[in-house]
């Protein structure tokens, strides 16, 4: 996963991706609004996005407009940097629930201390089995029965999120919007933030379409891998062995 940079001045654009490579992040770079959405819309696995506000082409704030209207990155958060920090430019920034606004010349530590919080408050894909299992008072049999369950649940939608993949915007099915609505509810008691926080801002709060398909099918896939590795059962102890557990992730 990596930053998006959009910035139309390649100095500017330089020295930004030079103080987050500092710090070892990896960076992608937009030219102007137009060309980003480009990209998000091909690459849709951006931690982070920093933007200029003025651009050819397509500026920030509508660029922003356009990105939010994607349900696979409405969660981005997005920093806009600028040297026009007028009243009115926040105003508008606030308004559009940007994660901040940073003022050209850009300070580095400030930029630096921004990011890291951004990304280090991100959803995250599945959360850690002992987190889950403190929370809920589960044992780790218990877990790994919830676990399984769960991804058959997943199992069972993944096949007609595929079937139901089309570019317009003609509602999904209302089975799978009920299938959804489930798997949510189980996403949201095993910790898989990510699914859960797409479904509920980007999907739950109106009915999904069909064009929605592709990002949650991305979604679907990156939650199956994880509960793959989380859902692997416990060895069998050896009879007469100390045989101890593999260590929780």
């Amino acid at each position: 996963m990596s930053i998006l940079i959009v910035e139309d001045n390649p100095v500017n654009a330089r020295l930004l991706a030079l103080m987050l490579h500092a710090q070892g992040y990896q960076t992608v770079m937009a030219r102007n609004g137009k060309e980003a959405l480009a990209t998000v819309a091909e690459t849709q696995d951006f931690q982070l996005i920093i933007t200029d506000y003025m651009m050819p082409e397509m500026d920030g704030l509508e660029f922003i407009v356009k990105v939010r209207a994607l349900p696979s990155c409405s969660h981005i958060p997005i920093i806009v940097a600028s040297a026009h920090a007028d009243l009115e430019t926040v105003k508008r920034v606030q308004s559009l629930q940007c994660a901040g606004f940073l003022v050209k010349p850009i300070d580095k530590q400030q930029l630096i201390k921004r990011v890291e919080d951004l990304i280090r408050a991100q959803p995250v894909v599945l959360l850690a089995k002992q987190n889950t299992m403190d929370r809920l008072g589960l044992e780790l049999t218990e877990y790994h029965e919830l676990v399984h369950a769960f991804a058959a649940q997943l199992a069972a939608i993944i096949p007609i999120v595929v079937l139901e993949h089309g570019d317009a915007d003609e509602p999904i099915s209302e089975n799978l919007s009920r299938l959804l609505k489930d798997l949510a509810e189980s996403a949201s008691m095993l910790g898989a933030e990510k699914f859960f926080w797409l479904y509920s801002k980007g999907l739950g709060g109106g009915w999904p379409v069909r064009s929605h398909c592709p990002a949650l099918l991305k979604a679907l896939q990156e939650l199956e891998g994880a509960l793959m590795v989380y859902g692997q059962s416990p060895p069998t102890p050896v009879a007469g062995a100390d045989a101890a557990l593999p260590p929780l992730l």
